[in-house]
């Protein structure tokens, strides 16, 4: 049942992207080009009923140790329960010299069919906010401010929402008791 609902929340943001045929391959995995800059992941995990978002924030660590201080630094604090990275965190794979965002949507008995449709655009707008942070932060000229988590994103799905709920007829309003 989990897989039919991250199927359906698939389809649901397929839709949103006007990409018809978006599925999952046999690994339950969805790769997404996001403006020819960095890739979305998309993989649902049968066994835990989740559907995790993941995208590199930083290909190629730095040489510098001060500098990759800095970054660490920079990624912990905005990781710290989730809160500055829409929920989720990073992950560091040293070999690999990669940097992952990711973040976690369950799909078991309930989930909702629209939830990756709206969250999907708050998790790439911080993507993008901490790839320009640790770009700032490899060329010396991080101001130390944190990126905020998906703020336009919340904004234009709160606004679209308020647009989906019917509104009320004249007389309909709140009524005197």
């Amino acid at each position: 049942m989990s897989l039919e609902n991250a199927k359906v929340n698939l389809e649901e943001f397929a839709k949103e992207l006007n990409l018809e045929g978006l599925t999952f391959d046999e690994n339950h995995t969805c790769i997404l080009g996001i403006d020819n800059t960095f890739s979305l992941h998309l993989t649902y995990e049968p066994n835990s009923d989740r559907l995790y978002l993941y995208s590199p924030v930083l290909d190629g660590l730095p040489k510098d140790d001060k500098v990759k201080l800095k970054l660490y630094e920079a990624l912990l604090e905005g990781s710290m329960l989730g809160g500055k990275m829409a929920g989720g965190g990073v992950g560091v794979a040293v070999k690999e010299e990669l940097i992952l965002m990711h973040c976690v949507i369950e799909m078991g008995i309930g989930a909702d069919s629209l939830a990756l449709r709206r969250f999907a655009p708050i998790f790439v707008e911080c993507v993008e906010q901490w790839r320009e942070k640790t770009k700032r932060i490899l060329e010396g000229r991080d101001d130390g401010t944190m990126p905020a988590p998906g703020l336009k994103a919340q904004a234009a799905a709160a606004q679209q929402q308020q647009q989906q709920k019917p509104q009320p007829r004249p007389g309909e309003g709140f009524k005197r008791v």
